[in-house]
């Protein structure tokens, strides 16, 4: 069918419904409606009142009308940011930092809405405070922050207020006044490691913090702050220090031990560290903190006497049928328990590790036969002889030496067996994990580096925001875990990324809407008890010199009563 024109002799045009078909292998023309003169129609604007009425009931042309006076601009970043607003709001968090924000009544700058900005944008896009100054805060749906971008010195501004409050930060999150569940169960454990943090920087000179030191990130080029962070049993910071970057592992578990005790007034607890913290001294400032203790051991540091104990498989016990994992408990002189473990997989680890670098040294030794190619190789010279002149050549006994260690591993507590097993024991210090995890995360997902700040207050104030980013994560993933979620956090985030706040501008109105929500991000709100924003989430009437007055239809959940600290 078609819409058609036709003139009579007199030159007054109809307007006429036709319809088109074949007879006989010919094509015809059949008149359906004649609408009547085609001037008269235009005149009275009956024309006009057919097309409306037929357009009601075309679907294509309903959408094309509309989009007229429809405008979407651009979709802004609703998920990650709900989701951490509201974990921090559950937490406490902003409560804390309005009470924060209230010691200082003639500070002229959304401090509060800076700081939960700063910590959202890890979610969603880790940038310098320059890029979401510029770029990633108008990008977030506004009903989250509730202020425009402030000016990029208000940023700096906000990081050295928040540096004023670290301590009242670090007392509110990780020990809550003594009231953390963590310290009110029988036995209470935290774990304890170090990483490093590098800048893109080799200046050394300013400030106590940034120094070149041993990089675990293997970045010597650059200067670094050590960090030794504190978590417990899921993973959820307790405490933190910053160290500087040329700063000794054995020498930070003193510092750690004493913030334990006297900042964050934690007394029962068992320190569980890895074996490159402990050292004598180390040893006694636990035993006489009367804290608890579970510390990996150097073994082949130890006498020949001792060792001898050590390699006498004999007096193991088996752990499985096979005899495959073998555990030993002795006794040493200062009363604490040595956990001694042997396990067929960790022997074959140990040799296969042991086989790699002796074939690189025998390649070495078939280009040079002087020594100067393995002074520099630490990992070499236990399995060489003849480094200090003359030709080098394995060392067959050292290697024979080496052969019988494998395998071998020890664990230092002084907790008494009534409260850990021998096998218990053990198995706490493997769940050191927990710690790299968290590192994993600091320095993965979160980006904590590299970092670009140059004062030590900045610097602080960086890691402190890091971490306050990574203490809402742990808490999440926690309560994901213990919901038995199918997905990990990592999977819940990276779903959130796309739930987009859209504005939709229809005629001098703005409407805010959601887009879909549904599998990981659902069901991750669901075992979160978070409420899903609804669809519509909030209308704006524009008056036209584009001023905005608001009439909320349903703006994103406050919730009833957020947790104190």
């Amino acid at each position: 069918m078609y819409v058609r024109v036709v003139g009579n002799e007199q030159g007054r045009r109809y307007l006429q419904i036709v319809r088109s078909y074949r007879d006989a292998g010919k094509v015809k023309c059949e008149v359906l409606f004649t609408f009547g003169r085609l001037d008269v129609l235009q005149a009275t604007g009956q024309l006009d009142s057919i097309v409306e009425a037929l357009a009601r009931h075309c679907t294509r042309q309903k959408f094309i009308d509309l989009s007229k006076d429809v405008s979407v601009d651009q979709v802004y970043h609703l998920g990650a940011a709900y989701v951490v607003s509201r974990m921090m709001d559950k937490l406490g968090l902003k409560r804390l930092l309005e009470r924060l924000a209230a010691k200082h009544p003639t500070m002229e700058l959304p401090w509060v809405a800076i700081i939960t900005g700063m910590i959202l944008s890890r979610f969603i896009e880790p940038c310098s405070k320059r890029r979401l100054n510029q770029d990633q805060w108008e990008r977030i749906y506004p009903g989250i922050l509730e202020t425009p971008a402030p000016p990029l010195k208000s940023f700096y501004r906000a990081m050295d207020t928040l540096w004023e409050h670290k301590d009242d930060i670090e007392m509110a999150l990780f020990d809550k006044s003594g009231q953390r569940d963590l310290f009110n169960q029988d036995l209470d454990l935290v774990f304890y490691d170090l990483t490093t943090l590098y800048f893109e920087s080799a200046n050394a000179q300013d400030g106590d913090l940034r120094r070149f030191g041993y990089s675990k990130e293997h970045r010597s080029d650059c200067t670094q702050v050590v960090l030794g962070l504190l978590v417990d049993k899921d993973g959820v910071p307790v405490g933190y220090q910053l160290f500087p970057g040329n700063t000794g592992e054995a020498t930070t578990l003193a510092p750690i031990v004493v913030k334990l005790k006297t900042k964050y007034h934690i007394q029962n607890v068992v320190m569980v560290a890895d074996r490159g913290l402990i050292s004598e001294k180390n040893v006694e400032e636990l035993r006489q903190s009367g804290m608890g203790y579970i510390l990996g051991k150097r073994l082949w540091t130890m006498s020949e006497a001792e060792q001898a104990v050590v390699l006498d498989k004999s007096k193991y016990r088996a752990l499985d049928d096979k005899g495959e994992v073998l555990i030993r408990e002795v006794l040493t002189p200062e009363g604490d328990r040595l956990i001694l473990t042997w396990s067929k997989t960790r022997a074959e680890r140990d040799a296969k590790l042991r086989n790699a670098v002796l074939d690189r040294i025998r390649t070495q030794i078939k280009k040079t036969t002087t020594a100067k190619r393995f002074v520099t190789h630490k990992g070499y010279r236990q399995y060489l002889k003849g480094l200090d002149g003359g030709s080098p050549k394995l060392d067959l006994q050292a290697i024979a030496q080496s052969e019988k260690r494998d395998g071998f591993f020890g664990v230092l507590t002084g907790v008494s067996p009534e409260l850990l097993k021998a096998e218990e024991v053990f198995d706490r210090y493997r769940d050191l994990w927990r710690v790299e995890d968290a590192f994993g995360e600091i320095k993965g997902p979160l980006e904590t580096r590299p970092m670009f700040h140059w004062v030590d207050r900045r610097i602080q104030s960086h890691v402190l925001l890091c971490l306050l980013a990574y203490y809402v994560e742990a808490v999440i993933t926690r309560d994901l875990r213990k919901a038995k979620a199918s997905f990990t956090t990592g999977e819940f985030f990276r779903a959130l990324n796309h739930v987009y706040a859209i504005p939709v501008d229809v005629r001098g109105s703005r409407a805010w809407v959601r887009s879909e929500v549904r599998g990981i991000p659902q069901d991750g709100c669901t075992l979160l008890h978070l409420k899903i924003p609804e669809r519509v989430l909030k209308i704006e009437k524009r008056d036209s010199d584009e001023s905005v007055v608001t009439r909320i239809l349903g703006d994103i959940p406050k919730p009833a009563e957020a947790q104190s600290f």
